[in-house]
This record gives structure tokens, C-alpha cells and sequence, in this order.
């Protein structure tokens, strides 16, 4: 139901009146975090940031919390509270399905928290969109094809996007003289192996000599059944958020990040922890190469059929962008990448946040 509010206005004749002024209903947004992949904290603390930060003059807010165990949870609508433990009184819903109608007033759209599997391959999109609710983010295929790297790359090849040459190895492909072999023909060594579909650098390794081989690989196989063996590019590593969705307008690129991370790579200790990892913004580039960063972002997330957000990831070796990888939905914290980007193009995060829903109800 629309709230009203009344003027009081004073007219030429010394008279007083009220005018009525119908104020436009506050859009239901469901903050949907937590999950059950890797990135499970990381995606809570992303929620929260997003319920803190909501305008509350144009929203009525709902964080909606997927345990660890599955369970969808209806937590809290107030963002100066700490959320507190689940216990058994925890009000408890089995899917979207009655998330979307909880208290007779159907959620308007899913604001997507959800970093990593269930959250960013499709899944998500394909329950909310069975029960017709819009949600920010892309859509299933464009979500299910940037999950996966190896599909990624060798889509995104096919139109000149350059990559590191890779290898995808599966829990079935047991032969390591043959694994070898392939190394020393197309990686070389130092390489990396990651995880196909996985988030927040979890699971991966440089792998110096063939010796640190076997380990690495079975430390990327408790993240997923499918592992990419990467050649190592040594470059600056250079990040850019797209805002926009394909096929509705032109897309806009943020100013790109230069990560300059604590240790071999940007881990998740880097990402989430250190306190020496620097996040140069907007990166300190030329501008003929600050353009083909944003440029090539907004290629990627066209191409892939992108919607809401995307950031691209690149290693900038000499002139050459090398693609490594698309994230559908990236971090959310005020401290996140995206962010920041769009904060140095003048944009507050409550403003960010207002471009992905309005994008989201856009795209729906």
C-alpha cells in the first residue's frame, strides 16, 4: 500500500489548506546471503554491508540467510543488529517459494549476496525465476557460463580475447606421467592449478616443479571435480567492474584496480585479511590502456551476456591484457573491489546499490 503525507499550503487569501501527496510504496528487497559454498562468510558479510546501506526511504529490506545446511532463514530487517545465532525458533522457510510471500507481502526482487557455487552458476536465478521474483545479477546461462573458466576461455578465445594457455584435468584423469607431459609441452613450469568453479582464490597453488604437482592438484580437487592447470603470466594485476545489462543500453565501465597483492598472488588471505595488500584505484595506467581495460570489460560482459555487475580480471604483461576470469557477482562490502571502482567515478554505495536493483527491475 502507498504512504501519503499531507502539505500544508497558505494561499493568497490568508487561508490555509492540506494537500494529500501519495508517496510511491517502498520496493520489498530480499538480501539473499550465506549459502553453502566456500565463500559462505565472505556472502554474509556482503548481505549485511548491502542491508546496512539500503535507502530506507525507498526500501523495506529483508536479509534472507541460506545455512550452511540448506535451510532458508528469514533473519534480520535491521542493520544496527548483530545477527544472532541460528537456534531452533529461527523462522524457517524451505525456498523461494515462500520466501517470496512471507507475511502476505511478496518480495519486489532479490538483491543476489551469494559469492561462489549455488550463488553465481545459475542455480539461484533459475529457482527465483520459476517463481517469477527479479533478482540483480545475470541471468542463468550468462551466471552457469562464467562459473565455468574452461567454458569461459574457450568461448571468449573464439573472439580474440587473449588468455593463458591451460589444461582441464579431471578427478578421473589419474595418469600424472601424462599430466606431465602435457605440462611440458603446452604450460611449463612455474603454473597455476585452480579449481574450474570456484571463488575467492580458494583452492589454488603456483606450482613450481613437477614434485609440488600432486599436492596442489589434490588441494584444488576438494574444491571442485574439475581442475585448470594455468600458465603463470607475470604481469600487473588489473581488475574492472561493467555496471549495465546486455542488450538494454550501453554498458558503463568503472575505473579499473591495480591489485598489488601480499605474496605470490591474490589469495584469499590477500583478499580478505592482509593488511599489505594494496588496491590501487583508479590503477595507475595510461590512459590509451585505461580505456582498453574498460573497453575489453565491456566486450566480456556483452559477449558473455552479462547483466547488473560484472568485473573482469587481467594481467597486464608489457601491452598485452591477458582475460582470466568473470565474476558475476563480486564482493559487496563498501572495502570490496567494485565498490571502490564505482566510488572513484563519483558514485556512492547506497547510489551502487540503487544501479543494481534499478537494473534488476529493468532486466525483468
Amino acid at each position: 500500500m502507498s504512504a501519503s503525507q499531507s502539505t500544508l499550503n497558505l494561499a493568497s487569501n490568508g487561508r490555509y489548506s492540506y494537500t494529500q501527496i501519495t508517496m510511491p510504496p517502498k520496493i520489498r528487497v530480499a538480501i539473499i546471503c550465506g549459502g553453502v559454498s566456500n565463500e559462505r562468510e565472505v556472502s554474509i558479510k556482503s548481505g549485511q554491508q548491502v542491508l546496512l546501506n539500503l535507502d530506507r526511504e525507498k526500501y523495506d529490506p529483508q536479509m534472507v540467510e541460506i545455512a550452511a545446511n540448506g535451510q532458508w532463514l528469514l533473519r534480520s530487517s535491521d542493520p544496527t543488529k548483530e545477527l544472532p545465532e541460528i537456534n531452533e525458533n529461527q523462522l524457517v522457510v524451505r525456498s523461494p517459494f515462500e520466501a517470496a510471500n512471507t507475511q502476505d507481502k511478496p518480495f519486489d526482487v532479490a538483491f543476489l549476496a551469494l559469492h561462489g557455487k549455488f550463488g553465481e552458476d545459475g542455480r539461484i536465478q533459475a529457482l527465483l525465476e520459476l517463481v517469477n521474483i527479479p533478482y540483480t545479477g545475470s541471468g542463468v546461462l550468462a551466471s552457469a557460463l562464467c562459473m565455468d573458466k574452461a567454458k569461459t576461455h574457450n568461448y571468449l578465445a573464439s573472439f580474440g580475447v587473449l588468455s593463458p594457455n591451460f589444461l582441464v584435468i579431471r578427478e578421473t584423469d589419474n595418469d600424472l606421467n601424462n599430466i606431465q607431459q602435457k605440462i611440458d609441452e603446452l604450460i611449463q613450469y612455474p603454473c597455476v592449478v585452480k579449481p574450474n568453479e570456484s571463488g575467492s582464490s580458494v583452492g589454488i597453488t603456483i606450482v613450481k616443479t613437477k614434485d609440488e604437482l600432486p599436492s596442489a592438484l589434490a588441494k584444488a580437487f576438494k574444491e571442485d571435480r574439475t581442475v585448470l592447470i594455468q600458465q603463470l603470466i607475470k604481469g600487473r594485476e588489473i581488475t574492472c567492474g561493467v555496471l549495465g545489462n546486455s542488450g538494454q543500453g550501453e554498458c558503463q565501465a568503472l575505473l579499473p584496480i591495480e591489485v598489488i597483492a601480499d605474496g605470490e598472488f591474490f589469495d584469499y588471505n590477500a583478499k580478505y585479511s592482509s593488511l599489505k595488500t594494496q588496491e590501487i584505484c583508479p590503477a595507475l595506467l595510461e590512459p590509451a590502456m585505461t580505456k582498453q581495460v574498460q573497453d575489453l570489460s565491456v566486450k566480456i560482459h556483452a559477449l558473455l551476456g552479462c547483466d547488473g555487475l560484472s568485473r573482469s580480471d587481467f594481467i597486464l604483461r608489457n601491452d598485452d591484457l591477458y582475460f582470466l576470469e568473470t565474476n558475476t557477482i563480486p564482493g559487496l562490502t563498501e572495502q570490496s573491489l567494485c565498490p571502490k571502482e564505482a566510488a572513484a567515478t563519483g558514485m556512492s554505495y547506497m547510489e551502487f546499490l540503487d544501479k543494481l536493483i534499478d537494473l534488476a527491475l529493468k532486466k525483468a
